[in-house]
């Protein structure tokens, strides 16, 4: 490795981790872990402070992890601005500090996300009739509250006549509610652009030291996004029963959205290939092997393979368990080979590497109860494990188990992880 070089560092160290993913053996096992707010911890911060002094959390989280040296860094925007949270109203989190009291938390917790049904059982019709419209009228307004005045939206009928659409917008700009959101904009533009310009700073800073940032883009599985943010859980898990053609309906029709909407999010940022893909309800105890055939994987599969098409890098986040499911990823893997990296919480990772290591770049999952409670010679003892069982032949990124290091980590024992890869995960040429 090129010690005193960073923009050679940079290099060596982004080509590493992409040599993983095409499935060759590069000089060593990269380590490419996620992270929320163990950094910004680490240096004494409470959680509502990184949330709402961002450029302090940035200056924590570059500081921590250039002394880690790890191949790859994570990005901070997944730590979200507290401000941000506070200028749209945001209904669909509970997080330290809120403006208003029933969505906030003790300093100290990280922000928790709001289960909720926002659209009924019985307005799936309404959906279909005019997804745009049903999405800025009914669901935004339950989103956010300060957007509260875009449920009176005009329809299709107001919108489409030049002459009556003349005096309906007039009417809705108008109106005592759309006045609201347009004293709300100027402070969520500012807000907005405050927290990218960190982002995009703290981004520049890593590279100027040789550090690369792992991604910028995220998506989700189809049936997630009815899950999490439309019928909640609870509804979608019923429609799977009572409603199964509209439901199926229903994550077709955000199929080639989701695809299109991630691809024009990665020609912003070019040089980021690869889109986070947290998957919350295909695990092994939210539904049945049936189900997960019928419902989850099904789209899931065509929008990882919309992005591979775009020239991107699915890495799907298999949180909980999918060791039962591991038949239905080596299919697909077998069809992608060294196009995706296949992360895993709490799944056995050895034995995904035996299933489908020729096919697919695994990573995880060292567990966050060691990198908490746990000591050094354990952690490394794990990770020593992981790497004799999955590093064979290339294809293995070192990480953590729940979304990265969790935030109570013990600095020593992420301490014990790297330099645990340093010592085992080397390959002999």
């Amino acid at each position: 490795m090129s010690k005193d070089n960073p923009r050679q560092l940079y290099k060596e160290r982004n080509q590493r981790v992409f040599d993983a993913i095409a499935l060759k053996e590069p000089d060593r096992v990269p380590l490419t872990p996620l992270s929320h707010f163990f950094p910004m911890i680490q240096k004494g911060m409470t959680i509502r402070e990184a949330m709402y002094d961002v450029e302090k959390s940035a200056k924590a989280a570059i500081e921590i992890f250039t002394s880690l040296n790890w191949d790859q860094v994570p990005t901070l925007g997944g730590n979200f601005s507290g401000k941000l949270f506070d200028a749209l109203g945001v209904n669909l989190f509970k997080w330290p500090g809120a403006a208003e009291e029933k969505y906030r938390l003790k300093d100290n917790l990280p922000f928790q996300f709001i289960e909720g049904e926002f659209m009924m059982a019985e307005e799936y019709d309404d959906f279909f009739s005019d997804p745009t419209g049903f999405l800025v009228r009914k669901i935004l307004p339950k989103h956010f509250s300060k957007l509260k005045g875009l449920s009176e939206f005009p329809g299709i009928g107001g919108m489409t006549n030049g002459f009556v659409s003349m005096l309906i917008i007039s009417l809705f700009f108008s109106t005592p509610d759309f006045q609201k959101i347009i004293s709300s904009v100027q402070e969520i533009s500012k807000v907005f652009l405050k927290w990218v310009s960190v982002l995009k700073l703290y981004e520049k800073e890593m590279k100027k030291q040789g550090f690369p940032q792992q991604y910028s883009n995220t998506t989700q599985a189809p049936f997630d996004i009815v899950s999490d943010f439309l019928r909640g859980m609870r509804g979608s898990m019923l429609d799977m029963y009572r409603k199964p053609e509209e439901l199926k309906r229903m994550l077709e029709l955000l199929t080639k959205p989701s695809i299109e909407v991630t691809s024009q999010m990665a020609q912003m940022f070019p040089r980021y290939k690869i889109v986070f893909i947290p998957l919350h309800r295909g695990a092994e105890g939210f539904m049945n092997f049936t189900q997960f055939e019928e419902f989850y994987w099904p789209t899931l599969t065509k929008v990882m393979e919309g992005l591979i098409e775009d020239g991107l890098i699915p890495m799907p986040f298999f949180e909980g368990k999918y060791t039962d499911r591991f038949p239905y990823l080596a299919e697909f893997a077998k069809k992608h080979k060294g196009k995706m990296i296949f992360m895993f919480d709490q799944s056995d990772i050895i034995k995904g590497k035996e299933v489908f290591g020729n096919y697919v770049c695994i990573r995880g999952n060292v567990p966050a109860s060691l990198l908490v409670i746990g000591n050094p010679l354990q952690v490394e003892a794990y990770v020593k494990k992981s790497i004799e069982g999955c590093a064979e032949g290339g294809g293995y990124l070192v990480d953590g188990g729940v979304a990265g290091i969790p935030n109570e980590a013990k600095f020593e024992n992420v301490k014990a992880m790297t330099d645990a890869v340093f010592k085992y995960g080397v390959y002999r040429k």
